[in-house]
């Protein structure tokens, strides 16, 4: 642990359970510095949005806000010790705000909506090859880490001309105009990236290419908010993408093992979520 911090804390009186927790954390979230960062960054060089990526990616593994909000009180913590000892000239969690803690999941685009807005996606002539795969996978319910997936995980099949994306936790399928529109971006990256990741990203400071940003993502579904759905509309997000294709799901009947499986989560896990997304919607209209 970075500057014996967990000497520190626990020379505080802080108990076993909470120094446990609080390793746990701090080493999740070097981990996840380590895996955007093939250079690593010192403590002194991570900044206040190499947090909020941190904490927008937990978020999208489908943790509650009361529970990354926990996260980010031992990061700011750990932040804050090292700022004590002067090994952070300026604390980079000190302004990070939590987050609200919403008892209900408001689908607020629903995915037959974003389905529609696809189409026009994949048809717009201004568009990146890049932005039409970034929103196509979004559509299918990608989160963050799903999205730095590497090239030996792409499969193509002949025999019925679809694209096979195998992720960790289950495998997208791509056929037609969506098959298409991924091939034309992969195409590319084969040819001109030496990464073995398919989506990529020049780290700042650093001569390498980085699996991408959730900064990145998010900018592209900004754009795509904007065009279709107009400014100062509920924005398009990776989260709130998968809501609506969790609540879609639900109202077409399928089972809680395949909606989990679609997701690409625990059967527990997708059961409290749908808990809180039928709360949110279904009971509202009542």
């Amino acid at each position: 642990m970075p500057y014996r911090f967990i000497r520190h804390i626990e020379n505080k009186g802080y108990s076993s359970e909470t120094l446990k927790s609080y390793e746990k954390v701090i080493n999740q979230f070097f981990k996840f510095i380590a895996k955007s960062y093939p250079l690593n960054k010192e403590p002194f060089q991570i900044s206040p949005t190499d947090i909020k990526n941190y904490l927008e990616e937990q978020l999208e593994l489908d943790k509650s806000i009361s529970t990354v909000n926990k996260e980010l009180a031992i990061i700011k913590t750990f932040f804050n010790y090292l700022w004590e000892i002067n090994k952070v000239p300026i604390d980079p969690a000190v302004k990070i705000k939590r987050f609200k803690v919403k008892k209900e999941l408001k689908v607020v685009i629903t995915y037959d909506v974003i389905l529609s807005i696809l189409e026009k996606v994949l048809s717009n002539q201004d568009y990146s090859k890049l932005r039409k795969t970034v929103f196509l996978l979004a559509v299918k319910g990608l989160k963050t880490a799903d999205f730095r997936f590497k090239k030996e995980d792409v499969l193509d099949s002949i025999e019925d001309n679809s694209m096979i994306i195998q992720l960790k936790s289950r495998s997208i399928s791509l056929r037609g105009k969506e098959a298409a529109c991924f091939c034309d971006y992969y195409s590319e990256t084969i040819m001109y990236s030496e990464s073995e990741y398919v989506f990529t990203a020049t780290s700042h400071g650093e001569q390498c290419e980085v699996p991408i940003h959730v900064m990145s993502i998010l900018n592209h579904l900004r754009a795509i908010t904007s065009d279709y759905l107009g400014e100062g509309s509920p924005g398009l997000t990776l989260i709130s993408i998968r809501r609506a294709m969790a609540l879609n799901l639900y109202l077409k009947k399928y089972s809680i093992q395949v909606i989990a499986k679609e997701l690409g989560i625990e059967e527990n896990t997708a059961s409290n979520y749908l808990k809180h997304i039928i709360q949110g919607n279904i009971g509202s209209e009542s």
